[in-house]
């Protein structure tokens, strides 16, 4: 509903890795969605689908005030409770002041009698036929730690990084991933490689459309210092990195001097812990300039998503009415914003022909 809605979306992101090794009852949200704004901004909400029948079951005020309390735990701007039980006026309208919209199973079999048209039932990232593949995805990397460890950060720490951050290691993954492509073998493996490549640049995708939106409202004097210093960046800011790099180099240049070490080796060893961002830095800084230029970017995750997960994951052509529901614009529109975004990652990764081919097709 939320996806078809108008916002790029996301089911049963997993909490528990997120907060490990802290324990925590909360597993997952059942939904992570994300409104583009008119400034290529994002607005958060989660949703949670309960059934509240039981007897000692919390009921649905109960479980909406909760969602109040995990927004502000995950930051979000909004929340939705869905429940078997139906809500009464005035828990809907209590909830709703805390930003939480309460809703029952009856409204949502309404929305989709009315809107899930059949050609949209079981489309890209969503629907049987996807959460099929995730699980299939998930079985199919278990044991191998890399794998592992990149369909988790997919599933979970992704989406509660800055969006450099996770601009920065969703590239680290797809360079990561091509290590393990083997193009003749069609095996389960091969199909999860594609799963996480198609999650990965989806996600890469919605990514991109906020550093545009921070691209127009930065002075451009300050932009390229600004992008250089955030990928530079780790855990510590660039800021303080580079205070602890020049204390670092001070502090070598007094050894180096008492072992009366020769000149030449002590300016080699200036500058040697500095941060330095990645060698595709100038790539980003001018595909975002180019995609700035461009109109209905802000649809543009949402397609790609679509597109994407039918050609890779699905291996099928995608579908009018789906292309249709996602947005009024031309697909071909859309399909030179990919070419430009696979332009840029040929620059940086190695990406398989067949991932090329469905970013530029």
């Amino acid at each position: 509903m939320q996806f078809f809605k108008g916002a790029f979306t996301r089911r049963g992101i997993n909490l528990q890795r997120h907060f490990h090794p802290e324990p925590l009852l909360v597993t997952d949200l059942d939904l992570l969605s994300f409104d583009i704004t008119a400034r290529l901004t994002l607005s958060k909400t989660i949703g949670e689908a309960k059934s509240g029948t039981g007897k000692n079951a919390p009921k649905p005020l109960d479980r909406a005030i909760w969602v109040a309390g995990l927004m502000q735990l995950v930051d979000a701007d909004g929340g939705i409770i869905i429940t078997a039980l139906r809500p009464s006026s005035t828990v809907r309208d209590t909830v709703r002041s805390l930003g939480v919209t309460a809703m029952s199973v009856d409204e949502l079999d309404r929305w989709e009698a009315t809107h899930l048209h059949k050609d949209l039932e079981d489309v890209g990232a969503h629907g049987p036929g996807a959460f099929a593949e995730d699980a299939h995805t998930r079985k199919s990397v278990k044991g191998e730690p890399s794998l592992e460890r990149i369909y988790w950060f997919l599933r979970a720490e992704v989406w509660f990084l800055d969006t450099w951050q996770a601009t920065k290691r969703l590239i680290g993954a797809l360079g990561e991933l091509r290590r393990y492509w083997t193009p003749e073998i069609d095996d389960d493996q091969a199909a999860a490689l594609r799963w996480m490549y198609a999650e990965a640049l989806s996600t890469l995708t919605l990514q991109l459309v906020v550093l545009v939106g921070r691209y127009q409202a930065t002075d451009l004097r300050d932009w390229r210092t600004l992008v250089n210093d955030r990928l530079a960046e780790g855990p510590v800011p660039a800021n303080n990195q580079r205070a602890l790099a020049d204390a670092f180099d001070k502090y070598l240049a007094h050894i180096l001097r008492e072992l009366r070490a020769p000149s030449a080796m002590t300016v080699e060893s200036m500058g040697a812990f500095h941060p330095i961002p990645p060698e595709w830095t100038d790539g980003l800084i001018e595909l975002i300039s180019r995609l700035e230029a461009l109109t209905g970017l802000a649809d543009l995750p949402r397609q790609s998503d679509l597109v994407m997960t039918e050609r890779l994951v699905r291996r099928r052509h995608e579908n009018e009415a789906a292309l249709a529901a996602v947005s009024s614009r031309a697909p071909e529109e859309f399909a030179r914003m990919r070419r430009q975004i696979a332009a840029f990652l040929r620059g940086a990764v190695e990406l398989p022909e067949a991932v090329d081919r469905a970013l530029t097709t």
